[in-house]
Order: structure tokens, then sequence, then C-alpha cells
């Protein structure tokens, strides 16, 4: 049984591949110092018995010996310039060593116990010494490969014992003894040391082989972490990213970006549920691929949004053309049938910009004027638009720098209650007039604000400066403020405006809160608890430029308001024949549902007396009076429930 897991122990030899590698790496830098040892020993053993011994034993025997040493020397010296081993090449190695240990160790043990009996005993210790030092160098040589060590302490230590006990003096007798417990030792710290050295390696291993699987792991969620989960495209996180890496490379040839944005996808959203627009948004993707050709890279960057980047420029507006047809062409999910259409922007680098962010933000303002000025299509970046970018980038860098208390000031607009004429409520707009820039529309300075967060600021110091006003007006006049949808998402404005209020000394009963539906739509939700806790506080919450957004029936009965704002889109179209029936649908909507209505943008007689006649409760507009500053408003309606006189005021 131990025999053969001893045979089994020396089949072995090179098994485990990486334990053989890091072995065959360890000998090369060995192998040639163990027969150097051997050389440098016997050379010496050679020179001191050359007067004693035969010229065969000094010379014949020696050269023959260190010919097949010289040449196995160097062979291990071409091999320590290569690099590490194949697993295959390394198993060869070690069992080659192993098989050539045993005959080496025998040819070179022979012929120094050859020389044993000639000279005194000066040259007969010398070769006691020769054998056992010698053994002992070459087993520390061989310390990562114990079975070749084993083998030559075996071919060595029998005959060396031998000899001394044959000699039968007790200097010799003592000397075998002493080497053979040493060997012994000696073998065992060489086991002992190999154990650990093949922990180590396998240690090694293992930690190479976790590494592996981490970078594996690590490129896997690198890959996922630039990919949209839902359509398999690359996210906006790989857009971004590739955008930079273009950019960035010198000499870089020109191309394409563009920002699409689905038209239409909204309504097939709420009305057919997410799992139908998840289906839709995967094959607008696959579509996508499919037409716009092998020079376009195309990725999901949110929502319905999608980009491209083409590296053929000069043909990028036909393939625009193709990716909007095929995306406008009715698509079958299941049973239903659906028809989407799209709208793109377009910046060319290096045109347009020279860095990701100024290449997206112009494709996006692109894609904003090709949706909201031209009705959709495609819109290319051009100097016209960046003439109108840099005007928005000098209001943003002008807002930024805002001192709102001192230029941001307040008109208040009058809505008249239609049955009597007489003045209800004022609504808080702002007015920006900067040092450098002079008087800012709001149309223009709004949105800006909007997509820099100055708005909050502009928020703060339109509240305190309307709650200052409306605490200089009669009892009964109620003031309403407007909200964006940035400030319904700031938890810091909405606690802000609620201090205020409480602390203004001003019926909150007399306060409205102005919120359009784009604003409540984006998270409907979130949106009707802020509504909410205002509506605790007593302040009273009105949907302004209603007709406008995407809210259904729905949401409108369950968000909690009090008052709709109908947008003066539908006021408008009183003035044309058969024009009234969507505005009195409306109001008719309203009084259903028990919110009061207000019409907004009120400017002809015939717009006042539509609206009355459909029971509408309140409407503001030019016809009753423009925006005016509060010390004109006193001065106007002195007396409390003063009728507006809106032939004059017009």
């Amino acid at each position: 049984m131990r025999a053969a897991r001893a045979w089994r122990w020396f089949t072995q030899v090179g098994s485990d591949p990486a334990l053989a590698v890091a072995q065959s790496i360890n000998l090369r830098r060995q192998v040639p110092l163990l027969y150097g040892l051997l050389l440098i020993n016997s050379l010496a053993v050679a020179i001191t018995h050359r007067q004693t011994a035969p010229a065969t034993l000094t010379i014949s025997a020696p050269a023959f010996l260190f010919t097949i040493t010289i040449i196995r020397m160097v062979k291990w010296l071409r091999e320590a310039r290569k690099g590490p081993p194949t697993p295959l090449q390394a198993r060869q190695q070690l069992r080659t060593i192993t098989a050539v240990a045993g005959p080496i160790a025998l040819a070179y043990i022979g012929w120094s116990l050859a020389l044993a009996p000639y000279g005194g005993p000066f040259e007969q210790a010398h070769v006691g010494l020769y054998i056992s030092t010698t053994v002992i160098g070459c087993i520390f040589c061989l310390i990562v490969l114990p079975q070749a060590a084993l083998i030559v302490a075996l071919a060595v230590l029998p005959a060396f014992i031998i000899m001394c006990l044959v000699r039968q003096q007790l200097t010799f007798v003592t000397l075998g003894i002493n080497v053979a417990l040493v060997l012994v030792v000696l073998l065992r710290v060489l086991f002992n040391t190999f154990e650990y050295f093949r922990q180590q390696i396998l240690a090694r291993t293992m930690l190479a082989r976790q590494h592996e699987e981490l970078q594996r792991l690590n490129e896997e969620n690198r890959l996922l972490a630039l990919t949209d989960s839902l359509t398999g495209l690359p996210n906006r996180r790989r857009f971004y990213a590739d955008l930079d890496a273009w950019t960035a490379s010198p000499d870089f040839p020109p191309f394409a970006v563009a920002v699409l944005d689905l038209d239409r996808f909204k309504p097939v959203n709420d009305t057919f549920g997410h799992k139908i627009g998840d289906r839709l948004l995967q094959e607008i993707g696959t579509r996508l691929q499919a037409s716009a050709g092998a020079a376009a890279h195309v990725y999901r960057l949110g929502g319905d949004e999608f980009g491209l980047i083409d590296f053929n420029p000069a043909a990028f507006d036909k393939t625009c053309e193709r990716v909007l047809q095929q995306i406008g062409t009715p698509m079958r999910l299941g049973e239903v049938v659906l028809c989407v259409g799209g709208s793109i922007g377009i910046a060319h680098f290096p045109e347009a910009g020279a860095g990701a962010a100024d290449l997206f933000d112009r494709a996006d303002y692109a894609l904003y004027h090709a949706k909201h000025v031209e009705g959709g299509g495609v819109c290319l970046f051009t100097a016209e638009l960046d003439t109108a970018v840099r005007a928005e980038q000098a209001i943003d860098v002008a807002l930024r720098a805002c001192r709102f208390d001192d230029e941001i000031s307040i008109m208040l607009q009058p809505i008249v209650e239609l049955a009597t004429g007489r003045l209800q409520a004022v609504e808080v707009l702002a007015r920006w007039t900067n040092p450098h820039l002079g008087e800012v529309s709001p149309t223009k300075f709004i949105p800006i604000a909007e997509r820099s967060n100055a708005i909050h600021g502009i928020t703060r110091t339109v509240f305190r400066k309307g709650l200052d006003a409306a605490r200089q007006l009669p009892a009964n006049i109620e003031v309403s403020f407007n909200i964006s949808a940035c400030d319904l998402n700031s938890a810091t404005t909405l606690a802000f405006i609620r201090s205020e209020i409480e602390a203004a000394g001003v019926d909150p009963r007399r306060i409205w809160i102005e919120v359009t539906e784009t604003a409540v739509m984006r998270n409907a939700e979130a949106a009707a608890q802020v509504l909410q806790a205002f509506r605790d506080l007593g302040v009273r919450v009105a949907l302004d430029d209603f007709g406008t957004g995407y809210s259904s029936l729905g949401y409108v009965q369950r968000l909690p308001l009090d008052k709709v704002k109908i947008d003066r889109s539908f006021v408008a179209d009183l003035d044309r024949a058969g024009g009234g029936t969507v505005t009195i649908a409306v109001v008719t909507l309203c009084h259903t549902i028990g919110l009061q209505c207000v019409a907004e943008g009120v400017e002809t007689e015939a717009q006042r007396a539509q609206l009355f006649k459909a029971g509408c409760e309140q409407a503001q507009g030019f016809l009753f009076s423009r925006p005016v500053e509060l010390a004109e408003l006193r001065t106007q309606y002195p007396v409390v429930g003063h009728r507006i006189a809106h032939s004059a005021a017009a």
C-alpha cells in the first residue's frame, strides 16, 4: 500500500499545472547553481587526488562527468532567459529533472567512492566532506522538487554510509551516522518547506482565479452599467462616454450627434399601460438599429428619448428621415396597433461644439426647436440657433449672479368675477430687470431658471414680496402664486413657502397656489401629496394652463384641486365660428367635478360674454387690466369690491 502511494507520489510530478509552472520557474534559477556546485566541488576533489589516484579517476572520469554537467547547465541557463513555460513544458521539465537526478547522482557518487581508497587521511576525509556537502547542497537546490531531491538522497546516502562502515574507523563511522541524521532532518525540512511552497502557489492560483473572476464580473457590471436593460441598447452613460472619448481624440473625423424624442408616447403609456409602453420602446429600439445604418451608433438616453452618433454626417439628414419614417410606421403589439412619431435635433462635430456636453446640449436645443417651433421633424443646430443659445447662456449666467431681492419685482394681474365685474383676486407675476441685460421677458428667463435651479430663489422672492403685497390689500382680495415643477420637487423651497405663509399674518384662505399640468404630470402622486399639504394649511390650489398638457380627467379628479384655469389658447378660439365648443365643455367639466373655473387671456367683450354665458365664474386678461404694480392697483381700485371698468382699463 505504501509502495503504491509512493509510486503515485513520484508519478504525479507536474500534475498540477499552476504548481508545475511555479516549480519550473524556480528551478530555472536553482538548477544552474546545482550544476555549478557539482563542478566546483568535483574539480576540487580531482585536484587533491591528482598525485595519488590514477589518471582515469582524476582526468578521464571527471572530464566525462563535467562535459555532461556543463551541457546540462548551459541548457538550463538558456531556459532561464525564456519566458514562463506552458503547463505542458513545465511538466516535461520536471519529469526530465526527476528522471536524470538518479543517474547523475549515481555517477558522481560512484566516481567519488572510487577515489576514496586513494591518498592519505586528508584526501579520504576530503572525499567524505565532498559527498556530504554536495548532497546537502543539491537537496537545497531541489527544494521545490522533493521527488528529485529524495532520489538524490537515496542514491548517495546508502553508498556513503556503507563506505564509512566498511572503513571500520570510528571517525568514518561517526561521520556516516552524522551525515545520515543530518540528511533525514534536512529531508523533513525540505518536505515542510515544499508544502508551504505548494500552499503559497495554490493560494496565489486561487487568488489569481478570484481576480480573473472579479475582472470578469467587473466587465459584466461595466457592460450592464452601460446598457439599457429594457432595449439592450447602450445607455446615456455609454453615450456620454463615447462622446467624451471621440471628442477628446485629436484629429478625430467629423460625426453627427442626434437626440430623438418620441411624439405621442405618453398617451400610449397612459392608455395601454407600461407593459405595452415598454414593448413599444423595444420595438422602436429594434427599428432604430435596423434603419440607422452601419455607420451609426444607437443609444437609449432614458424615457422615450434616444441618441444617435453617425460617422457619415454628409448623409445623416437622409438617415434621420429614414429613421422617422420607420418610427412612424404603425406597429402591432399583440392585439394593439400603435402609431407614434418622432422629432430629431442634430449637432455636427466639430462645428456645433468640441465637447460632449456642448454637442448634446445643442442637439437637445435643436430637438426642442423641432418639437415646439416646427411641430416635429428634423432640426439642425445652426448659427441662428447658436445665437439663441448664447442669449440663453447670457441669461443663465446673469441668473446665477442675480441678487433676487434687488432685481426681481412683482406685478399683479387682476382676476375679476364675470357676473359682477368686481375684483376678486390678483395673480402675482415675476418681473426681472438685470443691470446688464435690462428687462428680461418671463417667457425667456423662467424656463432657463428652471433648468439652472435659480427658480427656487425667484419663487422665494416672489412669495416674500407677494405676501407683503397681500398684507396691503383688502382682506377679501385673494392672492395667487405660481409654483414650477422644480419647486414641487424641492423640499427646501416648499418648507420655506409654508413657513412664510405661516409667518406672514395673512389668512391662508386668501392664498392660491397655481401649478401647471406639465409640472403635476411629471409625478402626479408626489405632486398630489405636496398640494394636499398646502390645502391642509388652508391654502387653495388651482390647475394652471388646463388643456395644454397631457393630464387625463382621472388625474384631474384625483388631484386636490379647487380651481381650474382655462388656457388662453381656448379662450382665443371663442372668436372663431364654432370655436367655443371645447371651452364650454371644459367649463361644464369643472362644474361637474365641483371646481371653480377661471378663464385666462380674455381680450374682447365677445369672449367675456361667451364665458359668462357658459357659466365661467372668473376671468383675467387685457380686457380687464394688464399686470400692474401694487401702487397702481391700489390707485385704480381704492375701494374693496370696486367694479372693474374694463373698457377703460383695456
